[in-house]
């Protein structure tokens, strides 16, 4: 009888070091092991179209070309939050495309131009600047003075 319950203990230690270890080494041990052990990863590239910060976490809407993907951050949010901000290409560390996805490594992040959005809407100060207010240039003469500077004035009359 004692033989027999430790047939049983070895066989469900076998069952669950067998079902375990695959986990365990790609969670733990991915690092250490040679290149051509190691999973393949197919870096996904794509335009981030939302950012929402929470408490605790950082919600991001990646649109790529295999389709649209909810990336969860709860680890390095605030770094995160500042690194990435809407419409830049963000390149992440999938393993194959999956809608939702919690802390995928973001391997490179290339920022948006903001000259071209510049030249979009020009500012109004780039349009026509604003008149001096103080200057004496803009001050007409008070009437029946004449000016201080005797010589005429070369711009034409209209």
């Amino acid at each position: 009888m004692k033989s027999l319950i430790v047939y049983a203990a070895l066989f469900f230690l076998g069952v669950g070091l067998g079902l375990g270890a695959p986990v365990l080494v790609s969670r733990y041990a991915q690092p250490y092991l040679p290149q051509f052990l190691q999973e393949t990863v197919h870096p996904l590239t794509g335009t981030v179209t939302h950012k929402e910060r929470q408490q605790d976490r950082l919600l991001m809407t990646v649109t790529t070309q295999d389709g649209t993907i909810l990336a969860t951050f709860q680890k390095q949010v605030p770094e995160i939050d500042l690194l990435v901000e809407e419409q830049d290409s963000v390149t992440l560390d999938v393993k194959q495309y999956e809608p939702f996805v919690t802390d995928p490594p973001v391997i490179k992040v290339n920022k948006l131009t903001r000259q071209a959005s510049e030249t979009d809407h020009p500012s109004p100060s780039l349009i026509e600047p604003d008149p001096l207010g103080g200057s004496p240039l803009n001050v007409p003469p008070p009437s029946g003075e004449t000016s201080e500077n005797p010589e005429p004035s070369h711009l034409p009359l209209n």
